[in-house]
């Protein structure tokens, strides 16, 4: 994170040239690539679950979450994440202005975090998990490309239980249940990961069951009683248990795993997949 004329707040880039190009116009080509090959089967959708792997791995699938949000005027993007490593039952919220890649900078839309922020004592304004943490930054390069302009909302969940993913829909529902029409909600998550590639198959299986069905707790009890679950079963725990869904369901875009890329068996295989909550 750095400071521009010692007020305003940025956080950089921290994955860059690791899980995308760091150059500039190689990135918008990259992506714009991606999303031009992307026939997602759904548009208009409400809120989008997207990989946050590398782009070679899983960028395939972004795109097409991606541009199933196209026909709708969005204002805000809302990205929910997991902190991978996290240690306590919290969610975080930035304390940037800005979220900066090389293609560009977006703007944190500081209104809204701070109504977040007062929706309870499981809030917690603090940067150093977001710079430490992946997933929302894998979503950004997508988000400028389609929506440029557009504020952000970045959230990280920590770890998951019961409480903070009802603390986390009762947030989500109290600040954006009236604005959900210029408002797209980005889950971040893969489905499942394993050295073991039937125990791998089995979470994502699990996972996705339960995310079609849209069955909140179900997600939640298996990310906590099979290892391997997918990272973000909290996140989008809450987004199912908010309500703000509506009419729209989840629709499979896509799906596929890290098999192709995978050197040995020794190394975790992972399931990623495009998912669209939308009313078509």
């Amino acid at each position: 994170m750095r400071s521009t004329l010692g007020q305003t707040k940025v956080r950089d880039a921290t994955v860059a040239g690791i899980f995308y190009p760091d150059d500039p116009t190689e990135l918008e080509e990259r992506v714009s690539a991606l999303l031009e090959a992307a026939k997602p089967s759904v548009s208009r959708a409400k809120a989008i679950l997207a990989p946050h792997a590398g782009l070679d791995y899983s960028g395939d699938l972004s795109a097409l979450a991606w541009k199933s949000s196209l026909g709708r005027e969005i204002d805000t993007v809302v990205a929910l994440s997991p902190l991978h490593r996290a240690e306590e039952s919290v969610v975080y919220l930035p304390e940037s202005d800005y979220f900066e890649i090389p293609t560009g900078r977006i703007i944190v839309d500081g209104k809204r975090v701070r109504e977040l922020r007062d929706c309870g004592t499981l809030m917690s304004v603090n940067d150093i998990p977001h710079l430490e943490e992946h997933g929302i930054e894998l979503q950004l390069p997508f988000m400028l490309a389609l929506f440029p302009g557009v504020r952000l909302v970045p959230l990280l969940l920590g770890k998951p239980n019961a409480a903070v993913v009802k603390a986390l829909a009762s947030a989500l529902a109290i600040v954006f249940g009236d604005r959900t029409a210029n408002t797209l909600f980005v889950l971040s998550s893969d489905l499942g990961s394993s050295v073991e590639e039937h125990l791998a198959s089995a979470c994502a299986d699990r996972f996705l069951r339960s995310l079609l069905s849209q069955d909140a707790k179900s997600m939640l009890e298996d990310s906590s009683a099979y290892e391997g679950s997918a990272c973000g079963s909290g996140c989008v725990s809450a987004y199912l248990s908010s309500g703000l869904a509506g009419t729209a369901k989840p629709r499979l875009l896509g799906r596929h795993d890290s098999s192709a890329s995978r050197e040995t068996g020794e190394e975790k295989l992972v399931h990623y997949a495009a998912v669209a909550f939308s009313d078509e």
